[in-house]
């Protein structure tokens, strides 16, 4: 474990699973959504991917977790989390790399590629990922439309008043209807303490900006697994289909019950729909 600073001072976290693992495969770059942590991806998934002999580094982004609330002038807007990505990918010496963002980690993704270019992306994984957020009096660009619970939750999730935030967050819903209470259930309430320990600020702060990526995204040559749950209630299938349509090399895999997180559901699957990319 280690911290990265940024161009603009913020710290960041970083884990960093490599003992045991071929340098000669391309490593995986864990990009977490909104309101998340490293820790949110679980052991499971990245002990798969580790296990296949790929090196795993996985990032709290500015503001969430272990790394620090930054202090600067637009603290959320795109060449700051286009630099976060490059300060980890500088310090660690990922020249080969296969991004994978979940949720808002998709529209990190996006501005990392659209501020530094694709050198050394070997291919991207986009798991019910937004890349793009905002949008127009007609309605939100269509890279980045929430669901029925990220509806549902805004604007009080973004509250500094606990007993709004917490009300609303709980509204979100992360995994599928019916989920194994027993399995699943210590995730869930782990995934709920994670978000609300991101500072409320900083919950809002994400969503303060206006990028639409999709001509960046057309410009994509490399493998992409748009990975998705047709019952995602915080990113819209929709907006996995949009991905679908304009990336010159992507393939749509759909989970029935995958909820917004199809590698809590299944880390298994996950790990292999993503290790395939790197092959």
């Amino acid at each position: 474990m280690g911290l990265a600073v940024s161009s603009d001072g913020t710290e960041i976290f970083y884990a960093d699973y490599a003992e045991g693992t071929d340098a000669a495969k391309p490593a995986y770059l864990l990009i977490h959504g909104w309101s998340a942590s490293s820790d949110s991806w679980g052991a499971p998934l990245i002990d798969a991917l580790t296990s296949a002999g790929h090196r795993v580094v996985a990032v709290d982004n500015r503001g969430h977790g272990r790394s620090s609330v930054p202090a600067s002038d637009d603290p959320f807007g795109t060449p700051r989390f286009a630099d976060d990505v490059k300060a980890v990918r500088d310090l660690l010496g990922l020249d080969e790399v296969v991004l994978v963002g979940w949720s808002y980690g998709g529209l990190i993704i996006a501005d990392h590629l659209a501020t530094h270019g694709t050198g050394g992306v070997k291919a991207v994984g986009l798991i019910g990922a937004i890349t793009s957020i905002g949008g127009t009096k007609e309605g939100q660009f269509p890279g980045g439309v929430t669901g029925s619970s990220m509806n549902a939750a805004l604007p009080a999730a973004l509250s500094a008043h606990p007993g709004k935030a917490i009300t609303a967050l709980a509204k979100l819903r992360m995994l599928p209807h019916g989920f194994d209470q027993d399995a699943l259930g210590p995730v869930a309430q782990q995934q709920f303490g994670i978000a609300l320990s991101t500072p409320p600020a900083v919950r809002g702060g994400l969503f303060r900006r206006t990028v639409d990526h999709d001509a960046d995204l057309a410009a994509w040559t490399f493998p992409v697994l748009v990975q998705h749950g047709r019952d995602d209630e915080v990113v819209a299938p929709s907006t996995a289909e949009h991905h679908a349509r304009i990336l010159s090399d992507a393939k749509l895999s759909w989970w029935d019950e995958g909820g917004h997180a199809p590698f809590v559901v299944d880390p298994a699957r996950s790990a292999g729909e993503l290790l395939e990319l790197a092959r």
